[in-house]
């Protein structure tokens, strides 16, 4: 897990390649997704192979 923030650097690369709401829509899907990888640590849930 990074222990930092997204650079001034590849936020702007992103920002040019990709819209506004393009950016957000990114932003918040990585949100949900650490929620849930964390939500799942926690639980100690086992995947099955």
């Amino acid at each position: 897990m990074s222990d930092g923030h997204v650079s001034d650097e590849e936020y702007n690369a992103a920002a040019a390649a990709l819209t506004a709401d393009q950016v957000s829509a990114i932003a918040w899907l990585t949100t949900v997704v650490n929620t849930f990888n964390r939500v799942v640590i926690t639980s100690r849930f086992s995947v099955g192979s």
